[in-house]
């Protein structure tokens, strides 16, 4: 472990949100995968709560932060090493990695073989094959042959060239090497993936790429809507439109579509409405009324995408003191963090 990571571990929390701060304020330097939008009018910047995470994330691996901000990215929330760094800490820890190739696409025989034996246990080798066909079972890409050449085919919901298409071999080495390692160096990358294998969109290196396929185009403009909301109530069913739920019966109609952007607007903007009228359950959560109130909905705003509508609650008697709102001290790491972003680029005139 290097003197500078020893250094970085024993700093105090304080001390390395500090650092995290510090490196958000690089702007552009910082990988895009970790900017999000504050909302009330600040512009997109680098989140130093992302930074925090991928740093200490690092910390775990045992690398340095800077190495962490380049080859760990946050998909969805959850972390994810590049294989060239996961094949770095593996043979870091002494274990022998190699990975094979034979055959070709086009001839429809192209296999791609990692294989891992540790250091602590010689006689055992770990092995994963991957090829086009396996690719194809997984519904990463389709395979088929025409004209008597076998040809992959992945493409975006705009017709883009998706990778599995575009750089098939190196993406069969890709998942071979993060498949070997997850069998055989758990205690090496710590049951972390490759951006792949939990759908990110990457290089031809299995790295991930600063702008993802574009998702489909949103059934409305949801910030403007957010914007002109002056009701929590009506912010409320807003939040449940947003994540597909309009139908009466509460269930679903359509896809989600909640982003960390619009979840942030969503919660940024009921933070300064005092108006809430709030008396009845919107109609698509009156079938789930008595439904248990889930952890993750804040203000009853924000409903998870993977459950029904909740039913809001019920305005509070005037007779009844309104309770305070308790703010988490990651939420006001990242407001203040916010606050101090938006003071400097009023100072700068940015």
């Amino acid at each position: 472990m290097s003197t500078d990571l020893t250094v970085y571990r024993n700093e105090s929390l304080e001390a390395r949100m500090g650092y995290a701060r510090t490196m958000a304020s690089a702007g552009d330097l910082i990988p895009k995968g970790l900017w999000s939008s504050p909302g009330g009018g600040v512009l997109p910047a680098p989140s130093p709560g992302k930074v925090l995470l991928v740093m200490e994330t690092g910390a775990m691996l045992g690398i340095h932060p800077v190495a962490a901000l380049s080859g760990i990215n946050i998909i969805e929330g959850k972390p994810s090493i590049s294989p060239a760094l996961m094949s770095a800490l593996v043979r870091g820890a002494g274990h022998t990695l190699r990975v094979v190739t034979d055959g070709t696409v086009e001839g429809g025989d192209f296999t791609a073989t990692a294989t891992l034996t540790r250091s602590d246990d010689l006689d055992f080798t770990y092995k994963s094959t991957w090829t086009p066909h396996r690719a194809m079972r997984a519904e990463l890409c389709t395979y088929k042959q025409e004209g008597g050449v076998w040809k992959v085919s992945a493409t975006g919901s705009k017709g883009g060239v998706k990778p599995w298409q575009a750089y098939t071999e190196n993406m069969c080495k890709w998942r071979a090497v993060g498949e070997v390692c997850g069998e055989g160096a758990q205690d090496v990358i710590m049951g972390m993936h490759t951006p792949d294998e939990i759908g990110g969109l990457v290089t031809d290196a299995g790295e991930m790429i600063a702008t993802p396929d574009a998702a489909p185009e949103p059934t409305e403009d949801w910030l403007a809507l957010i914007e002109a909301t002056d009701d929590k109530y009506d912010l409320s069913v807003l939040s449940q439109r947003i994540q597909g739920f309009e139908a009466k019966d509460g269930t679903r109609v359509r896809d989600s579509e909640m982003t960390e952007a619009i979840r942030t607007a969503i919660m940024t903007h009921a933070s300064t409405l005092t108006k809430d009228s709030r008396e009845t359950p919107p109609p698509a959560a009156a079938a789930e009324a008595e439904a248990a109130p889930d952890e993750n909905v804040i203000d009853a705003v924000i409903v998870p995408d993977d459950e029904p509508a909740a039913a809001a609650p019920t305005a509070p008697s005037p007779d009844d003191p309104e309770p305070a709102e308790e703010e988490s001290e990651l939420a006001k790491y990242e407001r203040e963090s916010a606050e101090e972003y938006a003071a400097e680029m009023k100072i700068t005139g940015a």
